[in-house]
């Protein structure tokens, strides 16, 4: 019997929102295939697909972080890794703060290599505004009276060269002598003296031929510039020493 009504019937196949469904997980696994594909940074193929992914989602380009220099050792050098620091944010980093960070950096060196002459008091490390002081007395470095470097000295020497091979900077050599006069037929007066023992120590410094001598001044200061009084032996054999400056310059 015909009642008039139409039956309707559902036709084959998936639903509808199917279709949207797929395109959704079409685009995920394409996101998740890129992202895979980023894991190992390829420096060429980053450059080719950074730059049209950033502007299809209006994002500024991504800076691809350069090698980082090292020094003869193997390790990052300071200035190398400051500059990195600063290229993936393009954040600017005030000079004085590069600068204390390099201090940092060399204190840390020279305290590695002199460990053994630190503790025993033979070596004093110091910063005096732009410089790293390397203070050592003539008691250790010197016989009375004379220039001619120590046997216990000369590898101290060798270590603190070795370091300073792989660090900037101009290099200041000053000896210092107490108030005492001296004359001979050598030395005239204590700014011979000073001057002297302050060659000697360049000559050593440069003898392995590491650091380049253009970076180093030698200059002999008598006793004009002293570290204490001389009212006593003890503040007098403060005064007899040799001090290693070296600069710390800016990070270019």
């Amino acid at each position: 019997m015909d009642t008039g009504a139409t039956k309707i019937v559902n036709p084959a196949g998936a639903p509808r929102w199917m279709v949207t469904f797929a395109d959704l997980m079409a685009l995920l696994f394409a996101l998740f295939v890129l992202l895979l594909s980023f894991s190992d940074i390829d420096s060429d193929s980053f450059k080719k697909n950074a730059g049209p992914i950033s502007e299809a989602f209006n994002a500024k380009p991504t800076a691809l972080p350069t090698a980082i220099p090292k020094t003869e050792t193997g390790t990052p050098s300071p200035t190398a890794s400051l500059r990195l620091d600063l290229e993936p944010s393009e954040e600017e980093v005030e000079p004085e703060q590069l600068r204390t960070q390099a201090k940092v950096y060399l204190i840390d060196q020279l305290r590695s290599a002199l460990a053994e002459e630190i503790a025993s008091k033979q070596v004093e490390l110091v910063i005096q505004d732009n410089y790293v002081v390397i203070r050592f007395p003539s008691k250790f470095a010197f016989t009375s009276g004379a220039e001619g470097l120590t046997d216990a000295i000369k590898p101290t020497i060798d270590s603190i060269s070795r370091v300073l091979a792989r660090t900037p900077g101009k290099i200041l050599i000053a000896g210092h002598t107490d108030d005492t006069p001296i004359s001979t037929a050598r030395f005239r007066s204590n700014w011979e003296l000073s001057s002297a023992r302050a060659v000697s120590v360049v000559h050593r410094l440069i003898a392995n031929k590491r650091i380049d001598p253009r970076r180093i001044t030698s200059q002999g200061f008598a006793e004009h510039r002293p570290l204490a009084s001389n009212e006593s032996p003890e503040k007098r054999a403060k005064n007899r020493r040799v001090e290693i400056s070296v600069e710390v310059p800016v990070a270019k």
